[in-house]
C-alpha cells in the first residue's frame, strides 16, 4: 500500500492525474448499507485516518483560547501543500487533502453531497470533511461486501421449510396485543407491557375475583415517513379496542371501561440518529355497560428519550442493543400526557356524577428490568409503572397509579407471561378506587 505522505511527493506533472492511491488506505469492510447505498461512513472515515495519523498534542496548544480540532487541522497548512517534516496537524491535513483530490478509485467514491457549492479553498474543504454536524462529503463504496469463508460442509438430511403462517394465525399476526394502546406501538413486542388475566385478591375488601386488562391495535391505516430510517420522521394511525376489567363486591367501585378509538404514533428523529421523540394523540369513546356510563376522551403524549440520555450511566440499559449481551436488562421510559375528558353520561359512577368535563397535565414513567439467562432459557423481571394526571380545572379529577409487577417468562421471546403484582391508586379515566394484589397471566403479541 503506498502511503499517503509518498502520494504528496509525486511530481507536479503526475500531480495533474487523479491520485487513486490516496483512497486505498481506508479499509471497505467497515461500509454500511446494501448494493448501491453502501456507504463507508465519514465518521468511521476519519477515524480510521487518526490512526494512520495520530495528533501529537504540544504544551503551548493549551496556551490562549482553543479552536476547534478540526479548524487547527484545515489551518495547518496554507493553500500549497504541507512540508515533508511538518507536525502532526499537517500530517493530517496532507493526507486529508491527498483523499479530497483523489475522488475516486475502483473501492471508492468521494462526492460532495452537502448544502450548496462545494467549498474553493483547500482549508474550507478540510474543515468540512471534519464536520460531522451536518452531511458534506460522501464515500461510496464501489465494490460489493466481502463474502465470509465459506463454512465447512458437514452432510446432513435436508431441512423441510417451515410452513408459511395461515388461516386464524396469519390474519392476526399483524395484530398488536398489549396492556394499553401506547404499548402496542413498541415494534418489538418482547418490550411490550402484556395484556392481562387476574386473579385478584382486593386489599379493600379481601374478595377473590378475576379481572382483565388489554388492548388490541389493528394494522396501520395510514403512514407517512420512513420507519426503517432512523435519521428520518416516521408515523402511523392505527384504530384500537381496549378494555378493563376490575371486579369489586361492591359494584360502585367496580371498573368496567371498554374504549374504542384511533392512535396516532409519531416520530421525530434528529439527523444523526441518536435520539428520536415519539409523540402519541389519541381519540376514543369509553364506556361501562354495567355502570351505563359514557366519556370521549382526548389525549396528547411525547415520550422522551430517556434511554439514549442514560445509556453511558445504566448498565445494561436495552437501548444500546446489547439485549443479546446483558445479564441485567434495562429499560426506562418518561411520557409527559395531557387529555381531556368529556363526560356525557357518568351513569352510576359516583366519581363522575358531579363532573361534566376536566382537563389534565402528568406523565406515564416506567422502569423495567430483567435477568437474562439465555435465548432458549427461562428469565425473570421486575417492571414498576407511575402514572400521574394533576387537574388543571378544578375539577376534583387528580389520579395516580402505581403498579408493581414481578414476572417469569418461559423464554425471553414467549408470547406468554406469568407474575404477581400490586396495583393502587384511581383509574385514571373513570377515577374509580384501586388497591389489589393479583397472579397475573399475560399476552404479548
Amino acid at each position: 500500500m503506498i502511503s499517503l505522505l509518498a502520494s504528496l511527493l509525486i511530481s507536479a506533472e503526475a500531480a495533474m492525474v487523479p491520485d487513486i492511491n490516496a483512497l486505498t488506505g481506508f479499509d471497505t469492510a467497515a461500509c454500511e448499507g446494501e448494493g448501491d447505498a453502501r456507504q463507508l461512513p465519514r465518521q468511521k472515515a476519519i477515524a480510521q485516518l487518526l490512526a494512520r495519523y495520530p495528533i501529537i498534542v504540544d504544551v503551548a496548544d493549551f496556551s490562549g483560547p482553543q479552536a476547534p480540532l478540526a479548524q487547527r487541522v484545515a489551518n495547518a497548512c496554507p493553500e500549497a501543500a504541507c512540508p515533508d517534516n511538518g507536525n502532526s496537524y499537517a500530517r493530517l491535513n496532507a493526507a486529508v487533502a491527498a483523499v479530497l483530490d483523489a475522488r475516486e478509485n475502483s473501492q471508492l467514491r468521494l462526492s460532495w453531497t452537502g448544502e450548496g457549492p462545494e467549498p474553493v479553498s483547500r482549508p474550507e474543504r478540510i474543515a468540512a470533511f471534519f464536520d460531522l454536524s451536518r452531511p458534506t462529503y460522501t464515500l461510496t463504496c464501489l465494490t460489493a461486501a466481502p463474502l465470509p469463508p465459506a463454512p465447512s460442509i458437514v452432510a446432513a438430511a435436508p431441512q423441510e421449510d417451515a410452513p408459511a403462517e395461515t388461516g386464524l394465525r396469519a390474519a392476526i399476526s399483524h395484530w398488536r396485543i398489549a396492556s394499553t394502546v401506547s404499548e402496542t406501538e413498541k415494534d418489538d413486542y418482547t418490550k411490550r407491557d402484556p395484556a392481562r388475566l387476574t386473579y385478584t385478591d382486593n386489599a379493600a375488601d379481601a374478595a377473590p375475583v378475576i379481572s382483565a386488562k388489554g388492548t388490541i391495535a389493528a394494522p396501520a391505516i395510514v403512514t407517512w415517513g420512513d420507519q426503517a430510517v432512523a435519521t428520518k420522521g416516521f408515523g402511523d394511525i392505527r384504530p384500537f379496542t381496549s378494555y378493563e376489567r376490575i371486579s369489586n363486591i361492591n359494584v360502585a367501585n367496580e371498573v368496567n371501561n371498554l374504549d374504542l378509538g384511533l392512535r396516532g404514533h409519531f416520530r421525530f428523529a434528529r439527523n444523526d440518529g441518536k435520539e428520536a421523540y415519539i409523540g402519541g394523540l389519541t381519540a376514543a369513546y369509553e364506556t361501562d355497560d354495567r355502570l351505563e356510563s359514557a366519556l370521549t376522551r382526548f389525549e396528547a403524549s411525547l415520550t422522551l428519550p430517556v434511554k439514549t440520555w442514560l445509556d453511558a450511566s445504566l448498565p445494561g440499559l436495552s437501548s444500546a442493543g446489547n439485549n443479546a449481551q446483558c445479564v441485567i436488562c434495562q429499560t426506562t421510559s418518561m411520557t409527559l400526557v395531557t387529555d381531556y375528558v368529556d363526560v356525557s353520561d357518568p351513569g352510576a359512577k359516583a366519581a363522575l356524577i358531579n363532573l361534566p368535563q376536566y382537563a389534565r397535565a402528568g406523565f406515564d414513567a416506567q422502569w423495567d428490568v430483567r435477568l437474562n439467562r439465555g435465548p432458549d432459557k427461562p428469565s425473570f423481571g421486575f417492571n414498576l409503572q407511575y402514572n400521574r394526571r394533576e387537574d388543571l380545572s378544578s375539577q376534583g379529577a387528580t389520579a395516580d397509579r402505581l403498579i408493581s409487577r414481578a414476572a417469569y417468562y418461559p423464554t425471553p421471546q414467549s408470547h406468554y407471561v406469568f407474575g404477581l403484582e400490586y396495583d393502587k391508586g384511581k383509574d385514571l379515566t373513570s377515577l374509580t378506587g384501586i388497591d389489589r394484589w393479583m397472579f397475573t397471566w399475560g399476552y404479548r403479541q
